[in-house]
C-alpha cells in the first residue's frame, strides 16, 4: 500500500519515511521530517540522518519558535581560513 510521503508533491522527499519541505524557494537546503503516517523511522532526527546517508550533504539544527527544526544541506559549507 502506498504511503503520503510517496505521493508527488513538494513534501516529497524521494526515500520512503521522510518529508523534506524546501527552506525557501531558491535555496537547495530542506527541512526534514519523519512521516508521521507509516512512522518508518523512530525520530526526525533518526530519518535526517538516514536521508543525508543516503543522499549525501549535512545536517545542522535550527531553533524555530520553541521547536529544534533539522536542516539538510547538499553540500559543506566552506570553512573559514585563519
Amino acid at each position: 500500500m502506498k504511503c503520503c510521503c510517496e505521493d508527488k508533491g513538494t513534501l516529497r522527499s524521494g526515500v520512503k519515511g521522510i518529508l523534506a519541505c524546501p527552506v525557501s524557494m531558491n535555496a537547495l537546503s530542506h527541512v526534514i521530517e519523519r512521516c508521521d503516517a507509516c512512522k518508518r523511522f523512530d525520530s526526525d532526527e533518526n530519518a535526517a540522518v538516514y536521508y543525508a546517508t543516503a543522499r549525501g550533504g549535512r545536517v545542522r539544527y535550527s531553533k524555530c519558535g520553541n521547536r529544534m527544526r533539522i536542516i539538510w544541506s547538499p553540500r559543506q559549507e566552506l570553512k573559514s581560513r585563519m
